[in-house]
């Protein structure tokens, strides 16, 4: 097979760095401990998962964060992917779309986006773009996969550590013009470097209404760059940034004004239980669906994120919280390292 551009080999890279560094585990949730309720006074079954998405509903506070496309080997991925979240009615992002800009003839590149819409016809999708993308390739993108959403991600660090990435990091003016000009809602994420109350702050003064927070202890893009980067070491900042905990806890006052989102090194349901207590809408998975579509058959997969699904619903009972609002009432405990955190800011 010839060699491909960089742009598209990039793509293919990242799935393999990302399965070669992923981890079972995330041990900076342990900073939380939710604290138990001996009477929930609820039953299973009159649990209210449904959560929703302007004139949109999902089945639960799930939804698949952006992760490939943009080369030929990931059409197929992509297609699986859209697959499970139409089996889970829950949203789904591609992954950036840039490479769809540049190669707009190249039939293989297109199809690896448009797959999502064409197997999953009815449900919730999301475009993908950069922070300095213009409004009106954004807008073609959208119009590609008929999009619900644009999720614009902020990915200043991988920037950096990336040896062919981008350095101009004026973003501020471009994201105002996206919100104010395309057809659909703007979603604004970091890409696992989580985000202090400023940033977000700021979001929601050029209009953004959705937030990300996207944060550290997941996949790992200053730790992939630094692999593919053959001239430079930045080994220093793979520790770079805020977890999805200390994000969350930073963004909390600004939940009356803007939605937040939590992703970012999401290993379980009770992880995901442990973000909507610390008030977020919904949380997103993607290393994990990587990870179980690399490994087992889709029918395995699928019964996978049923189960955690299922497991959401028991453990909100176990809770005594009948709809996901309630979850924000819940006692917990933060750990002496997490609650420091709280405390200096």
């Amino acid at each position: 097979m010839p060699k491909q551009p960089l742009d598209l080999q990039r793509k293919n890279e990242h799935l393999f760095l990302s399965e070669k560094y992923y981890r079972s585990t995330n041990p900076l949730f342990d900073d939380l401990q939710i604290m138990p309720v001996s009477l929930p006074n609820v039953a299973v079954k009159n649990v209210d998962l449904t959560t929703t998405w302007g004139a949109n509903q999902a089945s639960s506070p799930l939804y698949i964060n952006a992760m490939t496309g943009g080369s030929p080997q990931t059409i197929e991925l992509n297609r699986k992917i859209a697959l499970l979240a139409k089996g889970l009615n829950i949203p789904m992002a591609v992954g950036s779309m840039s490479n769809y800009l540049k190669y707009l003839d190249n039939p293989d590149v297109r199809q690896s986006y448009a797959v999502v819409r064409q197997v999953n016809p009815d449900g919730i999708i999301w475009a993908n773009l950069s922070a300095h993308t213009p409004y009106q390739a954004a807008q073609k993108c959208i119009d590609l996969i008929q999009a619900d959403a644009l999720q614009v991600h902020l990915n200043a660090a991988q920037e950096v550590v990336m040896h062919e990435g981008e350095n101009n990091f004026v973003w501020q003016d471009n994201l105002q013009q996206l919100v104010q000009q395309l057809s659909v809602p703007v979603i604004v994420k970091e890409v696992g470097f989580g985000m202090d109350r400023r940033s977000a702050s700021l979001l929601q003064q050029l209009g953004v209404e959705i937030i990300d927070i996207s944060g550290r202890g997941g996949t790992n893009f200053a730790q992939i760059e630094n692999e593919r980067n053959h001239f430079t070491n930045y080994q220093f900042l793979q520790n770079w940034g805020l977890s999805t905990l200390e994000s969350l806890l930073e963004t909390k006052s600004l939940q009356n004004q803007v939605i937040i989102l939590a992703s970012g090194g999401i290993r379980s349901p009770l992880d995901i239980i442990k973000c909507l207590i610390l008030g977020a809408h919904a949380v997103g998975i993607a290393a994990p669906v990587l990870h179980m579509l690399q490994h087992y058959t889709f029918n395995e997969v699928q019964d996978y994120f049923s189960t955690w699904v299922k497991q959401i619903q028991e453990i909100m009972a176990l809770l005594g919280c009948q709809k996901i609002s309630d979850l924000k009432e819940i006692d917990y405990r933060l750990s002496p390292q997490l609650n420091n955190f709280l405390q200096q800011k």
